[in-house]
């Protein structure tokens, strides 16, 4: 028994001592006298994190000043994604229906807009055109002139829910 524990003690401190062989390109007086290297980045990082991220950055909170009819809402978007890759971001409201609430359940209806052409859409969605991104985003919370007239001065609050998805180009 003691000769084989010390069979396997040798083989162990064996094999601990052995150094993995990489492979290697040499250039000696009895080959060509030139040899390529191939340089190959990674999708991760030094500390083994993935190297594609994004960042959908959004204000917690937005006041609607009494009786501004348009609001806008402004987001930051910025991403560095894998190749054929984009970001699919889209905006609803979080209750499934487009108004404010005060604390007595009077609702204030508002809907959404595009900043630049001003039509209205039901929902807000974008996808990036880019793999990398930096860039604003705006949108428009309306409230009709109309629906403001409607409801007494209280405060109203609702919320938006931001999804955002890496999606293929």
């Amino acid at each position: 028994m003691k000769k084989f524990i010390a069979v396997v003690l040798t083989l162990i401190m064996m094999l601990a001592v052995c150094v993995p062989a990489f492979a290697s390109t040499t250039i000696t007086d009895k080959t060509a006298n030139t040899a390529d290297a191939v340089l190959k980045t990674s999708t991760q990082k030094e500390d083994g994190t993935e190297g594609a991220s994004y960042v959908v950055t959004f204000p917690a909170e937005t006041i609607i000043p009494w009786e501004k009819t348009k609001t806008v809402f402004t987001y930051s978007v910025k991403s560095q994604l894998e190749s054929g890759k984009r970001l699919a971001i889209s905006v609803v409201s979080a209750s499934g229906e487009k108004a404010l609430v005060d604390a007595n359940g009077v609702k204030l209806p508002y809907s959404f807009s595009k900043t630049n052409a001003g039509e209205a859409v039901d929902t807000l969605s974008y996808t990036t055109e880019n793999e990398i991104v930096d860039m604003n985003r705006t949108f428009n919370i309306d409230i009709a002139a109309a629906d403001w007239q409607k409801v007494p001065v209280n405060e109203y609050t609702g919320n938006l829910t931001f999804t955002v998805d890496v999606v293929n180009a």
